[in-house]
């Protein structure tokens, strides 16, 4: 059956992507303060491992919010196909889960 889905559907997924962006944007002006307060001859005042914990789950948040960007297009589509060939068309195969 083709069809789009319900639009508070698609505003749900709308708003978590912004939701998710603005977030990270948070956590990366944190890290790059981080990064900021380390200087040449004080390489170890921030650690290492954090700034890049912390830019991992920046990276997830971020994968999040396009996953939720993509399910609002393809709830707003007139399609019949599922949501990871969704994205596997439109060439975002990295965000599939299965």
């Amino acid at each position: 059956m083709r069809g789009k889905m319900d639009e508070d559907y698609f505003d749900e997924k709308k708003k978590l992507a912004q939701e998710g962006i603005q977030d990270a944007k948070g956590r990366l002006d944190e890290v790059k303060g981080l990064i900021a307060a380390t200087s040449y001859n004080l390489t170890n005042l921030v650690n290492p491992s954090k700034i890049h914990e912390d830019i991992a789950v920046i990276k997830a948040i971020l994968d999040n919010s396009r996953r939720d960007f993509e399910k609002a297009r393809w709830a707003s589509a007139e399609t019949d196909i599922s949501f990871e060939e969704w994205l596997a068309i439109q060439g975002h195969g990295d965000l599939c889960l299965s």
